[in-house]
């Protein structure tokens, strides 16, 4: 079973993964707008297998741990405050700023009417991933995960969804398919011990999951866009699972990694400010600006978020409750999906 200092150390990886991809962003509106043949472009286009599916992986993986028990309402209700307030209160703000700020990286004015049914920028994965929660809730009480049979049935049949399912993007509908199998995964991993593997098996098992992914890999064209596919998804289920096998346990990363709700939150106004700074100091040195953007979007988000716990309202923006929020305010906290 996966320590807790092995999940954040993941979870870090997977902000590490989030807030670089925001810094380099495409060519066409976001981020550096690098050409698409520089080498920064290519490789956080392949980073797409990893990004999202890890960070809904370790999202089941988490609920595993405490899974439903009782009543669905007051589960629901907890995720309403934990997801979809600070999609609310953060979202809000966030597309607000990005609006009134001259020099973002916009993709068209938002329709206002439409907020949030339209999902604003990132935000979709905390609308994408309520619905996960309520729908995995729905399907414990009918007992379709109780078993690994029950469990496979259902997992083939998000699997087929995120490969040839085509849902509308309103409330995070489409980003729901796409995360469901990693989310789903996570669940299994923790409930029926996929990480187990006698130590005999472990040589055997790397080279299993290595050599699929290398030839998977080498089948497949570099990916340009976010398009799932059957190639992709069995790519992206071999890293999330050997990654979990590996059981790595670096202790600054996982600290990063305590912090991983807020950097979700808030690391693209940092990045996006450090970017549009050095660029006005005439700063056009790729690295400089990468390594900058990075470090703006972890160490931004991880004091914006302590300073909001310290604020009598802050934990809304949070979806924490008043009581976490001040037991907290002086330890180191573990912000989590879940």
């Amino acid at each position: 079973m996966s320590s807790g200092l092995s999940i954040n150390t993941l979870r870090g990886l997977a902000c590490l993964l989030l807030v670089g991809y925001h810094v380099i962003g495409d060519s066409s509106n976001s981020g550096l707008r690098l050409p698409d043949e520089h080498i920064a472009s290519q490789l956080n286009d392949w980073l797409a297998l990893v990004r999202m599916p890890l960070f809904s992986f370790l999202s089941g993986l988490v609920y595993a741990r405490r899974p439903l028990t009782g009543d669905i309402t007051p589960f629901a209700i907890g995720k309403t405050r934990r997801l979809l307030l600070p999609m609310l209160v953060v979202g809000t703000g966030f597309a607000l700023l990005q609006n009134l700020t001259d020099g973002t990286n916009k993709e068209g004015d938002y329709n206002w009417w439409l907020l949030h049914t339209v999902p604003v920028a990132h935000y979709w994965f905390l609308e994408a991933l309520f619905i996960l929660f309520i729908v995995t809730a729905v399907l414990e009480r009918l007992r379709w995960l109780s078993t690994p049979g029950r469990f496979s049935a259902v997992w083939l049949v998000a699997a087929a969804l995120h490969c040839w399912g085509e849902l509308p993007v309103y409330f995070g509908l489409n980003g729901a398919v796409h995360l469901a199998p990693f989310f789903l995964l996570g669940i299994a991993a923790q409930r029926f011990q996929l990480d187990q593997a006698g130590p005999r098996a472990m040589p055997g098992v790397l080279a299993a999951v290595m050599s699929c992914i290398l030839l998977l890999w080498a089948l497949m064209d570099a990916p340009t866009d976010n398009h799932p596919g059957l190639q992709r998804l069995v790519v992206s289920v071999c890293v999330c699972l050997l990654l979990l096998r590996l059981k790595p346990e670096v202790r600054w990363l996982a600290w990063v990694g305590a912090w991983s709700f807020g950097i979700y939150l808030f690391h693209p106004v940092f990045t996006a400010g450090a970017r549009m700074t050095l660029k006005a100091l005439s700063v056009q040195d790729i690295p400089t600006l990468l390594v900058a953007g990075l470090l703006a979007g972890l160490a931004g988000s991880i004091a914006l978020t302590a300073a909001l716990r310290r604020f009598p309202y802050g934990h809304w923006a949070l979806g924490e409750k008043p009581a976490r929020c001040t037991a907290q305010a002086t330890t180191t906290p573990a912000a989590t999906t879940h």
